[in-house]
């Protein structure tokens, strides 16, 4: 629902760390906020602005003093937050997401600046699967409306929240023609708070809640021709509503002549269409009533104030003419302020003489310091500040009475392309699509410099992948079209010579060797560049062609090797300078280390050791010299592949990422369940993980689409309890078996380990048995595939070598078992899968829709890992006996006829066809 109430002891409260109770790791901050999200100004004094942003799934909680700014960031969300909203007060509230869940959080009140926001109430699926559009809340903050739907037709419901009931109070629908939901608002007018306005695709659409009634009603004004509507507004004080369009249009509504005004209190809104004016020729974003004014936002970066009638009075346009996506008012209002009175002299105090008081200045009213409207009378323009977002992301808060303009929070101009953090220093770079490079100090999480590199217009421009070198003087990025920027990090220039190109492929990867002397790079043609550093300048001086990399890391400073997607495992050297150019990038070895899966991720661990994790869901260990296989381990299995394999300092733990979690694991790994931890860390896709932070480390993560970097605190306290509870010996891994240590699985597995010692291969004639609860290292293999395990000869022979490493010729069940769990793959074969191998090494006919049992024995003899045909033929008969039996009696019949066997048409060639479904059946 939202986070964990923190903890923190009284020497957490000194040392300044607190920790939650039950996460490995903490959001801390966010580098930058989603600017497709309007943004909520809740601010309630002119002193301190308060603000809502969304990024991705978290939302931002922002406070400025005009000295320090705080950001409280909260996850509550499972997909990326689309819409914001708030009562009148500001205290309560609301953001949804794309189809999972609606929050209502309590800021508490606005004395209490340190309180933490917590979402004090959650709608799980409120629309079963569709999408949500809007939501907003009631003035009064008694009602909640949200706004989805699919193609087929929007729908509104709305909930009183307070109650707690998890249906909605009421749902309507809405006709399809009318397009999809933009945005949803309520009045601000005590006697009208009930009353809505929905602005969809094609229309504008106005709504009431009969609370007395328990009963939502809509209606829909005549349509007048206009499309691309953007926003809609109720005019405060008045019986009039206003819509913008994307045309720059703007459509005045008003209420029905023909209805009285008492009905109209009690009964069912009517609105009609009154005129429309043309504003611009710009597409108007947004449109807000305020202080008997209405504002609107363009594309050409203007705020435009008109009041009630629509006629106009002032405009203002910023230095960078960016379109306007927001703009959101502050709660308290700005009052005129009178003409001081003369002041009197208190009791026994001499009078003032009248050159004294002509000495004193006269105070300035508001009505003297505001800008003057356009009409004839010049009247004072008097509005309250308010707060504007860009597209690009930026955010101003604009007081046009005291001619105030001030950029807040962190921009966020484009989306996050590439990050690094320094080795040293507690700061990371982060690079965007327009080729902005910008550099954060962690602990005062604040911007200390930032650089343009001219890239191109075009995608092919952007930088894809920086890395810091280990010394952290220097900083490369790798671009798209093959450029390599060498930027000095510590003055933020990029060096002379920049950029550097010897492709025009695009860069996937940079990396340093540990004494900063080479620069590798990978293109996304598989070709490996070296670059070497020569006083100032860097130079290509070896290139060489490998596989299809997917990560690599530095085993000494001239030495350094690389995993694939071919599934092997490479290792390069860099020779002397003394050398030729052609030789001074070489290859040294090649070795497969997977038959089937694909590895994904690389970890240099010490003691000689190599850590890999493939899209299998498993961990392997292999010697760092000769690549031999040491063992293999059990990986999380709920999100996908481990990637981005971080060790912490210690050596005693480790952070990866999968799909959409970040996982914090303990060393050593030995397939223990409970030795991981994880927190959701994204609603897509998470692209890269990084550490940083020096001695105290903390995690730097970035997603698809992101506009900002996340800053997570790392906290083993969690892990360390879980591993307390998880029990010993096979405990925690049995609960990876159906019905756990006392399950009927572990029993079957516990039978089948005593009675492999009584079967007859290993008997001897008349001697006496004797049961021991260890077992030949020589019989595992057939052991774990009677138990479910059918492992391929080059599994068989990884298995092999792991048990000879072990140096022990029999095995107990506990580690016969945690063999099994650890070695065994993820989930049987479905029967898609099946038809998929048995169709690719061609054993099907007649369009893939039958399977021929003497080809497919063929195939197996002869392709792959080959079998002998007798066992073939064995197990067929077992699978499919009556097939096997028409085969046999076919034969006999040709035997008996000719004298011989005969393989040509005299064969029933139906006899070996067997059907695709009761083939797979069978065998899954």
């Amino acid at each position: 629902m939202g986070e964990v109430v923190e903890f923190s002891s009284e020497d957490a409260r000194h040392s300044g760390k607190v920790h939650h109770r039950c996460q490995p790791l903490h959001l801390e901050w966010l580098s930058g906020f989603n600017p497709r999200v309007p943004l909520l100004n809740v601010s309630a004094s002119r002193e301190r602005k308060e603000l809502v942003l969304a990024s991705a799934s978290t939302l931002l909680f922002y406070s400025y003093d005009g000295e320090h700014e705080k950001v409280h960031p909260v996850i509550g969300h499972k997909s990326n937050v689309n819409a914001i909203g708030s009562d009148g007060s500001g205290r309560f509230v609301v953001s949804s997401d794309s189809c999972y869940s609606i929050n209502v959080w309590d800021r508490g009140t606005t004395s209490n600046e340190d309180h933490v926001p917590l979402a004090i109430r959650t709608i799980f699926e409120p629309f079963k699967g569709t999408k949500m559009h809007s939501v907003a809340l009631s003035h009064d903050g008694k009602y909640l409306l949200a706004g989805g739907g699919a193609d087929q037709g929007s729908q509104l419901k709305i909930w009183s929240w307070t109650v707690g009931n998890d249906f909605p109070d009421d749902t309507i629908s809405l006709p399809a023609r009318l397009g999809r939901i933009k945005t949803v608002h309520f009045c601000t007018d005590r006697h009208r708070q009930h009353q809505f306005v929905v602005t969809m695709e094609s229309c504008v659409v106005f709504g009431a809640w009969d609370a007395k009634e328990q009963k939502l009603s809509i209606q829909v004004p005549k349509r007048h021709g206009f499309q691309d509507y953007n926003g809609s507004v109720f005019v405060v004080g008045t019986d009039r509503a206003v819509s913008v369009t994307a045309g720059g249009m703007a459509i005045v509504w008003s209420d029905d002549k023909k209805i009285g005004s008492e009905e109209t209190a009690g009964g069912p809104l009517r609105k009609e269409f009154l005129k429309y004016l043309h504003l611009k020729y710009a597409s108007i974003n947004v449109v807000r009533s305020c202080d008997e004014k209405i504002v609107t936002g363009d594309d050409d970066g203007e705020i435009r104030f008109y009041d009630n009638s629509m006629k106009i009075l002032y405009w203002f346009k910023q230095e960078d003419l960016e379109p306007i996506r927001t703009l959101s008012f502050d709660l308290m209002a700005t009052r005129p302020r009178k003409a001081p009175p003369t002041e009197q002299p208190l009791a026994g105090e001499p009078a003032l003489d009248d050159a004294e008081q002509s000495k004193r200045e006269p105070e300035t009213t508001i009505e003297e310091i505001a800008p003057k409207d356009v009409s004839f009378e010049a009247k004072p323009v008097i509005v309250r500040g308010f707060v504007s977002a860009t597209k690009s992301g930026k955010i101003y808060d604009i007081d046009i009475v005291y001619n105030k303009i001030q950029e807040l929070f962190l921009p966020s101009p484009s989306i996050i392309t590439a990050v690094d953090a320094h080795p040293t220093r507690s700061e990371i770079c982060t690079c965007d699509g327009n080729g902005r490079i910008v550099v954060y100090e962690l602990k005062a999480k604040t911007i200390t410099s930032t650089l343009d590199v001219p890239i191109q217009r075009t995608r092919r421009g952007r930088i894809t992948t920086l890395s810091y070198s280990p010394c952290g003087t220097f900083l490369a990025g790798g671009a798209e079209n093959g450029y390599i920027w060498m930027i000095d990090p510590t003055i933020m220039v990029v060096n002379a010579g920049s950029p550097l190109q010897f492709t025009n492929e695009k860069l996937r990867l940079v990396k340093f060797s540990s004494d900063c002397k080479y620069l590798v790079c990978v293109e996304a043609q598989n070709i490996i560049t070296l670059l070497q550093r020569e006083k100032e300048d860097w130079l290509a001086t070896g290139r060489c062609a490998t596989h299809a990399l997917v990560d690599t890391a530095f085993l000494s400073a001239t030495e350094f090797i690389s995993i694939g997607e071919d599934r092997y495992m490479v290792q390069y050297i860099v020779n002397d300078g003394e050398t030729s150019p052609q030789s001074a990038l070489s290859i040294g070895k090649r070795r497969r280390i997977e038959q089937t899966a694909v590895p994904v991720a690389l970890l240099v661990l010490p003691n000689d050791q190599l850590l890999v994790a493939n899209d299998q869901l498993k961990f392997k260990l292999f010697n760092r010299k000769t690549f031999d296989i040491m063992h293999t381990f059990l990986g999380p299995f709920h999100d996908g592949p481990a990637r981005c394999l971080r060790l912490l300092p210690g050596e005693e733990f480790f952070l990866f990422i999968t799909n959409n979690n970040i996982y914090l694991h303990r060393l050593p790994i030995d397939g223990n369940p409970f030795k991981y931890l994880a927190v959701r860390g994204h609603p897509k896709h998470l692209r890269w993980l990084q550490l940083a932070g020096g001695t105290d480390p903390c995690a730097i993560t970035f997603g698809e689409g992101d506009h900002a970097v996340a800053l997570w605190r790392v906290n083993t306290s969690p892990l360390l309890d879980n591993l307390k509870h998880s029990g010993t010996g096979l405990d925690p891994f049995c609960a990876l078996l159906p019905g756990g240590k006392t399950g009927c699985y572990v029993r079957e597995m516990l039978s089948l380990f005593f009675y492999n010692q009584i079967s007859p291969k290993n008997s001897d004639g008349d001697a006496e048995l004797t049961l021991r609860d260890a077992m030949d290292t020589r019989d595992v293999p057939n052991y774990m595939r009677s138990i479910g395990f059918h492992m391929s000869e080059f599994e068989e022979q990884n298995l092999c070598q792991e048990m000879a490493l072990a140096g022990n010729c029999y095995l107990t069940f506990e580690e016969v078992a945690k063999l099994f769990l650890n070695h065994r793959t993820s989930g049987s074969p479905s029967s898609e899968d099946v038809l998929t191998a048995v169709t690719y090494i061609g054993a099907t006919v007649t369009s893939g829709t039958q399977v021929d049992l003497r080809r497919f024995g063929e195939l197996l003899a002869t392709i792959g890992e080959p079998m002998d045909r007798q066992a073939s033929d064995f197990y067929m008969k077992i699978l499919f006996p009556s097939s096997c039996q028409q085969m046999d009696d076919v034969e006999s019949e040709a035997v008996g006829s000719m004298g011989e066997v005969n393989d040509g048409g005299g064969d029933d060639q139906s006899s070996y066809l067997i059907s695709v479904d009761d083939f797979t059946e069978k065998l899954c």
